[in-house]
């Protein structure tokens, strides 16, 4: 009943997971694998050693892709003081009955990392064992790790497989309790469908290329016309080249002397196997440790606003992590030396810096985590460290993946048999990414080519097989330019690029001040106002300075005067004689400037109409209610008449 839950699980989560497609990236990294990716969660503390804690699986047309993640870091091939040994079995068929039975599932195939080889249980009379090459089985990081991500070419494997992981030393199964994982092939991952040139996007970017060519393989003659070609495609301004103790200047100008590029500067160390070529000089040499050497290069001031330091790197291979971990702490020294005043170096500030090489990190993670963070182990020999690049944060690691394939790892065997390292991630490029920037980076194997590819680049598949175990590393820098601006940090337009003076500056003048009247409101800036008061606003002028302009507001406010008259026959209003009923307006100017509106609403009486005061002579020309206000004739109530003679009547008219 388990197992069929499980797998119904499984094909409930395949079928939302139709739609969502991503690319998986086999570079030792893991932000590429979606949550919505297929994921087994084991039983956690289920183990006396390592716990297995979960994996997660993908697929496209070529490969199927594993991440697994673990409680504790290991070493994934090789001892470490968390001793552990994995083996992925794969029932290729989804037949229980056929292969090696394990975990309820029929395997066909065991890849044991430990061990470095695949048991080969197809036939059923035969057991035997395979290159980790010959099922393509890719796994990243080559450093200690708690999680890791693994290709595995799909060619040999039916649409519908079942897969279960073990961990040996712990007896730690995923699935556990009776489960069987089974997998329908989604192709949950697409593929790369663009291919990254050789062309640069810009001529003035600046191009790397580190590569470690295989004991002196610019001077071998069964490998130097392979170097030459790789060499003559990638183009590079700058090449640091490693495993050259044998080659001396004169040999690299005999390799150099073919090419129809010129390279006019050329740094051996016959000591470290290290080897600079340069399109430009070298200002100032180090030797940071015993297989580090550092190039201050003079790149022309016509073009760049700074130099660059190239620090070419081959610590000490496989199992010598100390010796490893002590250049990689010199390094850190060095860098810090380099960034502040005294010592042996001293660099202009922000000088980009760039560390290139084959730095063989095949063992403990503190090793990477030196060189990005600064974290040095030895603080009594080398200090204590502390972020390299230039604004206190870590140096970025550029991860160079294959034109026309999503794998980042430099380094495979050239004759691989069961036991054989599986590829590895051994060259890398850092750099400091708060004052340059990468515009393309890539890895040229040529195995991994397209013909059209291959032919643009002059190149032939078998080139990066033959020439070396390593796989040249390509990244173009975008570097600052030489710019004219303002170099004035106080000024509001202070250019940190800008490398000269053009007399632009500008700089942050006092507050304006203006004084307003207005007339119960006013609009300044897009707001009405109708209080009194200081307002400021605040913008950005021409230069990007900070413009203030202070607003002393006083608000006056209009009136109006409405009145009520009743008068006979006519009436005198602001030098006017009107005769009519009706309400009259007039605008005037009140003291504050400031509309003063008057309103009349006369009624005018006609006098004849009374029946009373037929007699002209005798018609008032105002009539008053007891109050003294005007009012215009009525009946019933008793009412003054005040006649043009002065003459005052009192009188009552009594309706009938």
């Amino acid at each position: 009943m388990k197992i069929r839950n499980f797998v119904l699980h499984i094909l409930l989560f395949f079928s939302s997971n139709i739609f969502c497609q991503n690319t998986i990236r086999i570079d030792g990294f893991f932000d590429d694998w979606d949550p919505s990716i297929i994921t087994y969660i084991d039983d956690s503390l289920d183990s006396q050693g390592i716990d297995l804690l979960d994996f997660s699986i993908c697929s496209d047309s070529e490969y199927l892709y594993i991440k697994i993640r673990l409680a504790d870091e290991i070493d994934l091939t090789e001892p470490f003081y968390n001793p552990s040994k994995l083996m992925i079995n794969i029932d290729a068929d989804n037949n229980p009955s056929t292969g090696f039975a394990t975990n309820n599932i029929g395997s066909e195939y065991g890849i044991h990392f430990f061990e470095r080889f695949i048991f080969d249980d197809t036939n059923p009379n035969l057991v035997d064992t395979l290159s980790l090459y010959d099922l393509d089985v890719i796994p990243l990081p080559t450093i200690t790790s708690d999680k890791f991500e693994i290709a595995i070419n799909r060619s040999l494997f039916s649409d519908t497989i079942s897969i279960s992981i073990r961990e040996f030393i712990g007896n730690d199964f995923m699935p556990d309790n009776g489960d069987v994982f089974t997998y329908i092939f989604d192709n949950c991952s697409s593929p790369t469908t663009t291919s990254v040139d050789f062309l640069k996007n810009d001529s003035n970017n600046l191009r790397l290329m580190t590569y470690n060519v295989w004991s002196n393989g610019l001077i071998s003659n069964n490998r130097v016309d392979e170097h030459r070609r790789i060499f003559e495609s990638a183009n590079a301004d700058i090449i640091t080249y490693q495993e050259c103790g044998n080659t001396n200047y004169n040999d690299v100008l005999s390799f150099l002397n073919t090419s129809s590029i010129y390279y006019p500067y050329i740094y051996p160390d016959l000591n470290s196997g290290n080897l600079t070529v340069s399109k430009y000089p070298s200002l100032e040499s180090w030797q940071v440790a015993s297989k580090i050497d550092a190039e201050l290069i003079d790149l022309p001031d016509s073009i760049y606003a700074k130099d660059i330091l190239i620090i070419n790197a081959h610590p000490p291979c496989c199992g010598n992590n100390q010796g490893r971990q002590e250049h990689y702490d010199a390094l850190i020294q060095f860098i810090h030396d380099a960034k502040t005043v005294g010592g042996v170096i001293d660099l202009p500030i922000n000088t980009p810096i760039v560390f290139a090489g084959d730095m063989n990190l095949v063992g403990y993670s503190q090793q990477y985590n030196t060189i990005i963070n600064g974290t040095i182990s030895d603080t009594v020999t080398y200090g204590n460290g502390g972020f390299p690049d230039w604004d206190n944060t870590p140096l970025e690691d550029q991860v160079c993946y294959f034109n026309e394939q999503n794998f980042a790892y430099t380094w495979d065997q050239s004759n691989p048999a069961p036991g054989s390292f599986p590829p590895g991630r051994l060259d890398f490029v850092f750099f400091t990414n708060s004052v340059i920037s990468v515009d393309k980076s890539f890895t040229i194997s040529t195995e991994h080519m397209s013909p059209s590819l291959l032919t643009q680049n002059n190149l032939f598949w078998d080139d990066t097989k033959i020439a070396s175990d390593h796989f040249p590393v390509v990244v173009d820098f975008i570097l600052p330019m030489l710019n004219y601006g303002c170099t004035d940090t106080v000024a509001c337009n202070y250019d940190s690029l800008a490398a000269i003076d053009d007399g632009s500056c500008c700089y942050q003048g006092p507050p304006i001040a203006i004084t307003v009247s207005a007339c119960d409101s006013y609009q300044w800036n897009g707001t009405t106002y109708t209080l009194g008061g200081t307002y400021n606003f605040t913008t950005l002028d021409n230069c990007g300075c900070d413009s203030t302009v202070s607003l002393d507001l006083s608000i006056f406010y209009s009136d109006s005067i409405y009145v009520i008259d009743t008068a006979y026959g006519s009436y005198s209003w602001n030098g006017q004689i009107i005769d009519e009923s009706g309400i009259y307006n007039n605008i005037l100017i009140n003291m504050f400037g400031c509309d003063s509106v008057l309103v009349l609403d006369l009624t005018i009486i006609n006098a004849t109409h009374i029946p009373e005061f037929e007699n002209k002579d005798e018609r008032p020309y105002r009539i008053i209610d007891v109050l003294g206000q005007s009012i215009p004739f009525r009946k019933n109530i008793p009412l003054l008449y005040i006649y043009e003679d002065g003459t005052v009547k009192r009188q009552v008219v009594v309706e009938e």
